[in-house]
């Protein structure tokens, strides 16, 4: 598909596309370093969905990634946030920070380690920090090719705070500090025209109970519009095999928004 094809398609997903994510609460950091980069960089996402009418609502979110990078180091801080309104309530919701940083090892491979912190009144989530570390390695292609596939694996110690007042359910654990395995996979690739289709993977299963797992999938469409600004549009599976309370295993949702770099 051409450039103004894929723009076209774009601008008609940002019209009819509902941007509210559920789910469980990984959080796709991949999604904001989806490009190669040296020195200073800097990147911003946007994206709103609302109604008037019969039904009112407005869905607004923003996120952003800041870093430097250099021959053996990149270090970055992710954050963003949403804010939520219609007929009953207006929070701020999904706020989420992280700080990053990778040691490069060779061209192919580096380490990833993470301290994060994250609430999700949705979910009913009123903390989550997580520590974790690892490796990702390059299994096909470089750093110029229009084909690349990551692959990396790690540790991480996750704690949980859910909201009491929430749940009827007496036997929810409203405090819990999880083991897991942090497992992640990335595929990309550049479509003619300049466009790149990447696919995000993780599974997270629980280090002492595979059996509590969870599981993301994003397959999204990044369309750049200038050398610094780009339309993105995404679907995203999420799934939790031991979900809190009434929350659902399964999660499908799909979002579009714009983005701007700085590199």
């Amino acid at each position: 598909m051409s450039r103004p094809g894929l723009l076209l398609l774009g601008a008609l997903l940002l019209g009819i596309t509902p941007a509210t994510v559920q789910g469980q609460t990984i959080l796709n950091t991949e999604r904001f370093q989806l490009h190669e980069v040296d020195g200073f960089h800097m990147s911003a996402d946007f994206s709103a969905d609302g109604s008037q009418g019969n039904s009112r609502f407005l869905n607004t979110g923003a996120s952003g990634i800041v870093g430097f990078r250099d021959e053996s180091n990149w270090t970055r801080v992710i954050f963003g946030g949403k804010f939520l309104s219609d007929a009953e309530r207006s929070i701020l919701d999904n706020q989420y920070a992280q700080v990053r940083y990778s040691r490069l090892l060779s061209p192919r491979t580096r380490t990833f380690h993470f301290l994060q912190a994250q609430r999700n009144e949705t979910l009913r989530l009123k903390r989550r920090y997580l520590a974790g570390t690892g490796i990702r390695y390059r299994v096909a292609g470089g750093d110029r090719g229009r084909t690349r596939l990551d692959a990396g694996t790690g540790l991480m110690l996750e704690w949980e705070r859910l909201d009491p007042d929430a749940f009827d359910d007496p036997a929810v654990e409203f405090s819990v500090r999880t083991p897991r395995m942090s497992n992640l996979a990335v595929l990309s690739h550049e479509l003619e025209g300049g466009a790149r289709l990447v696919n995000i993977l993780y599974v997270q299963p629980d280090v002492g109970d595979l059996q509590d797992i969870r599981v993301l999938n994003d397959l999204g469409l990044l369309v750049p519009i200038t050398s610094s600004a780009r339309v993105t549009i995404s679907a995203e599976w999420r799934y939790d095999s031991q979900p809190p309370g009434d929350l659902r295993r399964n999660d499908l949702s799909w979002s579009a928004g714009f983005g701007i770099d700085v590199r």
